[in-house]
């Protein structure tokens, strides 16, 4: 006997894209118990129904990051999936940091969207292998680049500036970071103030030629 249809949470403000997966998704057994549009409210309802699956788009209103990082520490049985119009091996990184279960392209064909959902309901990850390496390398390279810094900076670190750090390294944008991280941008400059001071640097290109010449080492 069959046991009962996975529920799945989407949140996503495109209503085309809602509609496919709901269709795709229905179609392979699964059950969309419900639809949001904005990071806040997929949280809340996260806690409130308790799916075992959360399909959501990372240009998600409020923040996609920073709902994954509070899904998963506040209910980790909750299987995150990010989608996304751009697949980046930045955005992977950022994405498997806060939580996710597997972080795949919008356009993830229907034949093989619902054989990975329930792989991911068994313990595997799904990710696209183009940018695995990226992922393995940006994680090696983060453990080295924390350990160096720590060693520098006045204070320790809070996990908020290593993420922050880790951002910085790349160049990443300001705005892109406030996306990432769920906050406005006049957060995001606060804490990158903070790393500064601490790593006692004077500017953001300077904390960047240092975080570079660290990865390289």
């Amino acid at each position: 006997m069959a046991g009962p249809s996975p529920r799945v949470l989407i949140a996503s403000a495109d209503a085309s894209l809602r509609t496919g997966l709901r269709m795709t998704l229905a179609a392979a057994g699964f059950l969309v118990t419900a639809e949001v549009t904005d990071a806040e409210v997929a949280v809340a309802t996260v806690i409130d129904e308790r799916p075992e699956l959360v399909l959501m788009s990372a240009e998600l209103a409020g923040g996609a990051f920073a709902a994954v990082r509070e899904i998963s520490a506040r209910l980790p049985a909750a299987r995150v999936v990010v989608l996304t119009r751009r697949p980046s091996g930045e955005e992977l990184v950022a994405a498997v940091r806060a939580g996710a279960a597997g972080y795949l392209g919008e356009d993830v064909s229907p034949s093989r969207l619902p054989a990975a959902m329930r792989g991911i309901l068994e313990g595997e990850v799904a990710l696209p292998r183009r940018e695995t390496q990226h992922l393995l390398d940006a994680m090696r390279g983060r453990d080295a680049r924390h350990a160096a810094i720590a060693a520098r900076a006045a204070t320790a670190l809070t996990n908020r500036e290593l993420e922050v750090l880790d951002m910085l390294v790349v160049e990443t944008p300001t705005g892109e970071m406030a996306r990432r991280l769920g906050v406005s941008q006049v957060t995001v400059r606060r804490h990158v103030s903070a790393l500064l001071a601490k790593l006692e640097l004077p500017s953001r290109a300077a904390a960047v030629e240092l975080l570079g010449q660290r990865s390289a080492e």
